[in-house]
């Protein structure tokens, strides 16, 4: 395995076990030094090398001479929600960027929505987020710090552990993949967050060549395509990226991912009223889905906060048209379909609603 060598990719936060194992072995020292430098930083939450009391001093300076350091983002604000079911966190990098992450609270189940991106480039026209454009890229480091980071405090309030992960916040995951993914496979590993692969979901506006490489990764994470509409006209004046892949292509991503990984896809389906949630639309989203193996996620849209007079503005269909919507579907599918109502409205956390404005 290659050891980057940037003084980014010096993070010690965002190395995975055998890279740090060779970065020992290349400072002189025994490979299980690296061990123990990821027990530090990801079971811990240690950032200050001169804290790390079992590795050698002459370790900790080598390592502190070559650039090596362990980040840490700046908490700017921390948001709960009057329901006590969502908690959103506002993150800084220190360069003025600022993301977001969402803390569920669902039962015994503590889900965390991760962020990948400052802002998202796909613009697509319901999410806030995609009004924002593209500011940059997340690390690696700083994809795992917002979970150790929400575990801290999750666990310091008697909220017990992160037990599911969702790539579900700012920005499009699979066009930051390799930051992603070793961002994933750091979560997963025992002695830090311990996430396995099966409560991982990872989500996609529809970036094909993301899915397809996903698909022949050994990460054993699931996959949710957000699909949103049932005609090409319809998506593409929602979501610009159809315009290059169309709902035919992702149908054939889907099957491809669970022809190489044996997981179901899950469609994601927002209902805007009179837009998306028509009978029609039931039917067709049952026939479209008929021959993937696959879940399907109603989500009814969450309007989004004042900003942009020119953007569009979509409505919230009531609660009678949302509930006809699923027995219309349910009633032409074998698919397990499952009405999501998105926690953490009223701090502005819920789906879609995920927003900073550029500093």
């Amino acid at each position: 395995m290659t050891l980057p060598r940037s003084s980014e990719a010096l993070d010690l936060k965002g190395l995975l076990p055998e890279q740090l194992r060779q970065l020992a072995v290349e400072m002189g020292e025994a490979a299980y030094r690296g061990d123990q430098l990821f027990a530090w930083v990801h079971g811990r939450g240690e950032t200050c090398l001169e804290s790390m009391s079992n590795l050698p001093l002459r370790l900790r300076r080598s390592l502190a001479e070559a650039g090596a350091r362990v980040t840490r983002l700046h908490l700017l604000e921390r948001r709960d929600s009057g329901t006590g079911m969502a908690v959103k966190f506002i993150f800084g990098d220190g360069g003025g960027g600022q993301f977001e992450s969402v803390l569920i609270l669902d039962g015994r189940r503590r889900t965390l929505c991760l962020s990948s991106q400052v802002g998202c480039p796909l613009d697509c026209s319901f999410c806030a987020t995609g009004r924002m454009g593209f500011v940059r890229n997340l690390t690696a480091a700083q994809i795992v710090d917002q979970l150790l980071q929400v575990h801290a405090s999750a666990a310091a309030e008697g909220l017990g552990r992160i037990t599911n992960v969702v790539m579900m916040g700012m920005g499009e995951p699979l066009l930051n993949y390799d930051a992603v993914t070793t961002a994933l496979r750091l979560i997963q590993r025992p002695g830090g967050a311990s996430v396995g692969g099966r409560r991982i979901t990872v989500s996609t506006a529809g970036y094909l060549p993301g899915i397809r490489r996903l698909a022949e990764d050994n990460l054993n994470v699931g996959l949710a395509i957000s699909l949103n509409a049932t005609t090409d006209e319809v998506r593409e004046g929602l979501m610009p990226i159809n315009r290059k892949w169309t709902i035919a292509d992702l149908l054939e991503a889907a099957r491809y991912y669970f022809d190489r990984q044996g997981r179901r896809v899950t469609f994601e389906y927002v209902l805007l009223r009179g837009v998306t949630d028509t009978e029609e639309d039931a039917v067709r989203l049952a026939e479209l889905t008929a021959e993937v193996p696959c879940k399907i996620n109603l989500i009814p849209y969450n309007e989004l906060p004042p900003g942009d007079p020119e953007a569009p503005v979509f409505r919230r269909p009531g609660r009678k048209r949302i509930e006809a919507f699923r027995r219309r579907l349910e009633s032409r599918t074998k698919r397990t379909v499952r009405l999501r109502e998105s926690r953490g409205r009223d701090i502005d956390a819920a789906c879609g609603q995920l927003y900073r404005r550029p500093t």
